[in-house]
């Protein structure tokens, strides 16, 4: 009865155990996908901080790229202020400097991004040859498009990166939203010049159209992917006036009449793409909120587990415990059994 009894409690002992190894394998896999998780969005959240500065260079060197293309026409009708806008460019770059210094963590999470920024010295040969002289309109917007490009691929390779779903709408807005800017500033630039010769190539002219086009299907996809909140901002630029006076600008060069006001065109440009730059900019501030959550929400998670795991392993110790004291109990009882006088 006794044997039976025990046969039993072993049986029940070793149920428990198998199902206390099963929950630990579980726990255990659970605490090294979430680290996993933790490891992803860290290699996301090192290379988030670059987004603004990024951002502010770009920004400026667009604004560069207008004023120069429209000046080298030699047909403007006053002297754009090219060297104010070349120390507001050259005081991004060194916030862009400062800040790779400070992140050192950038370095080893974003090496393959960072071998592919351009270096300060282009620009410099880059503008000695626009003040030599050596290059016309069209031969500065594609010098500095080429030396944004990689400014640019910024969301693009966070975007890439990217392994966590909770990212990745905000990750998408901010790509096509930079896209976006890159196209009105190049229309910027090129309505810039037209409006100072007052005509334009119809090769040009077709570009001109695809780019505008372009333009719009970037914005309408940032308001499909972007918050309520957003969408409600984006709304509110479109209806300023500044908006209303650069759309008329807009279709009248749509229309082929480029006998404009140029300053005035490059006025109305740039205060577009500064309230749309505000738009990313509280966009990227947004993406990085949701990203310290997140990781908030995983370090939280993983604590949890931890204590769920130690548990666990004390359960676990103690079924085995039970089952040793099991076993080598009853052989102890039956060698006692043997060894009496009775036996």
């Amino acid at each position: 009865m006794i044997d039976a009894q025990r046969s039993s409690q072993r049986w029940i002992f070793w149920l428990l155990l198998i199902i206390a190894s099963i929950y630990l394998a579980l726990t255990l896999n659970w605490v090294l996908n979430n680290k996993q998780q933790q490891y992803k969005l860290q290699t996301t959240l090192n290379a988030l901080p670059l987004l603004l500065p990024v951002q502010q260079l770009t920004q400026q060197l667009q604004t560069e790229r207008g004023m120069l293309a429209g000046f080298a026409t030699q047909q403007l009708p006053s002297r754009p202020p090219i060297e104010l806008q070349q120390l507001q460019t050259d005081a991004a770059w060194r916030d862009l400097e400062l800040t790779l210094a400070d992140q050192q963590a950038i370095s080893e999470t974003a090496p393959d991004y960072l071998k592919t920024l351009p270096e300060k010295t282009q620009l410099l040969l880059l503008r000695q040859r626009i003040s030599d002289q050596q290059l016309n309109s069209s031969d500065i917007k594609r010098a500095y498009s080429a030396l944004l490009r990689p400014l640019l691929d910024l969301a693009d390779y966070l975007q890439q990166k990217n392994e966590l779903t909770g990212l990745t709408k905000p990750l998408a807005a901010i790509v096509v939203l930079t896209e976006a800017l890159e196209l009105a500033g190049q229309e910027r630039a090129t309505l810039h010049v037209a409006f100072a010769e007052q005509q334009m190539s119809a090769s040009r002219y077709q570009s001109y159209v695809i780019l505008v086009n372009e333009q719009m299907d970037y914005l309408q996809q940032f308001a499909a992917l972007s918050s309520p909140e957003l969408q409600q901002q984006w709304l509110m630029v479109q209806s300023q006036f500044e908006n209303g006076a650069f759309i008329e600008q807009r279709e009248q060069a749509l229309a082929q009449d480029f006998d404009g006001d140029a300053t005035l065109w490059f006025t109305l440009a740039s205060t577009r793409m500064e309230k749309i730059y505000q738009l990313r900019a509280e966009l990227c501030q947004q993406l990085l909120l949701q990203a310290h959550q997140m990781d908030l929400q995983l370090e939280q998670v993983f604590q949890q587990l931890v204590k769920q795991l130690q548990w666990l392993l004390l359960i676990y110790l103690l079924l085995i415990w039970r089952i040793y004291r099991l076993h080598y109990g009853v052989r102890s009882t039956l060698q006692q059994i043997r060894h009496s006088p009775q036996f």
